[in-house]
């Protein structure tokens, strides 16, 4: 293993150390989320692809942390007929046996019970586990694409490259990437390209939010956040190199502070939608330990912290500005949330990434 500023880079594992038993079961019962009508064959190398990425985070959660991770697969008890509903949880070395047990029986209850083929647990069972130290993590892995995300290193074969090349191919996936997440209400859609389609898309399909502007944005972060894992983290294989390279992880809350949905640049994935969330801005894995949002976890601050659960002041002025939903012109302004102070008479329309600049866009 080596460390390329916060990344982490270390070996792929071999298919010897797969569960051929495992992978075979997993690929029977996928249910493909927004790419249909793959092959058997494709859906197996990625089985073994996300597989590999769970070896790789297991082993060094429990090499270089007090943490230690379990795969959702070897926690679950319905023979692999519904889809998987995280992919592994996250906890401390000396939590007691019993407590993870309690938490393994709500989670197998949770998804007994569910209706339908996905497995889902309940908001509840999710606030037993944060209360009690155990995080729910979903492990996005992906291929690096040559020659696209190489472009930028002086060697890309494996015996040639220097640190300067590795560090070169981390700034890269930190410009490029993002970390993501689905939204709850909505995993694939054409029309939706942006945050305030999403709003436009649950307003006309549900009807369980406010109108208020401010409480429905608040109702729906608050939703997003309840039915989201705890923690978020990519895993890239670097197959020109055999080696697997780790960015970090973000925890839920950052991917509703400042929400951003887009699509991904891919021909294969066009249609789905995602939250997300710049990859610089994530944390090391190595750093989970001392994470103090993690182990002082508070689902009431994290809430606070939620778009809209507070008001935003006029950066000229002070005043709290109001939010207001622009249709008209000019261009720029058209379909799309704004803030608006009362009280300035020059420049009091704000649109929302001049607000919230970390991660959120104009729309």
């Amino acid at each position: 293993m080596r460390m390329v500023d916060d990344f982490v880079i270390c070996s792929i594992p071999s298919d010897c150390e797969l569960d051929a038993n495992e992978i075979e079961q997993i690929v029977t019962h996928t249910h493909n989320t927004w790419q249909q009508d793959r092959p058997v064959e494709e859906i197996r190398q990625n089985t073994k692809q996300g597989k590999k990425a769970e070896i790789v985070i297991e082993k060094i959660l429990e090499m270089h942390s007090r943490s230690r991770y379990l795969s959702y697969d070897k926690l679950r008890r319905d023979n692999f007929e519904k889809h998987a509903p995280f992919d592994g949880i996250i906890y401390s070395a000396d939590i007691e046996e019993s407590v993870i047990a309690n938490a393994i029986g709500k989670i197998n209850e949770d998804v007994e019970n569910a209706v339908g083929d996905s497995g889902i647990i309940t908001i509840t069972t999710r606030e037993f586990m944060e209360n009690n130290g155990i995080y729910t993590v979903e492990i996005k892995s992906s291929l690096l694409q040559d020659p696209r995300d190489y472009a930028s290193m002086h060697h890309k074969v494996k015996d040639e490259r220097t640190t300067e090349d590795y560090r070169r191919l981390v700034e890269y996936i930190k410009g490029f990437y993002d970390y993501f997440v689905y939204p709850h209400f909505c995993r694939d859609n054409l029309s939706i390209k942006t945050f305030y389609d999403y709003t436009v898309y649950i307003r006309r399909q549900r009807n369980e939010f406010p109108n208020d502007k401010q409480s429905f944005l608040y109702g729906l972060m608050k939703d997003e956040f309840d039915n989201a894992c705890d923690i978020y983290t990519r895993v890239f294989f670097d197959n020109l190199a055999d080696e697997i390279v780790i960015p970090g992880y973000v925890l839920k809350t950052r991917f509703f502070e400042e929400p951003r949905i887009r699509k991904m640049p891919s021909p294969k994935s066009q249609n789905a939608i995602y939250y997300m969330y710049h990859m610089r801005m994530g944390k090391s894995l190595l750093e989970i330990d001392n994470d103090e949002e993690i182990r002082g976890w508070n689902r009431a601050l994290a809430y606070s912290k939620l778009l809209c659960a507070y008001t935003p002041q006029c950066p000229h002025c002070g005043n709290n500005l109001r939010l207001v939903e622009s249709f008209g012109k000019p261009e720029e302004w058209k379909n799309k949330f704004l803030y608006l102070c009362d009280t300035c008479e020059h420049d009091k329309w704000f649109e929302m990434n001049r607000i919230f600049p970390r991660n959120m866009e104009a729309k």
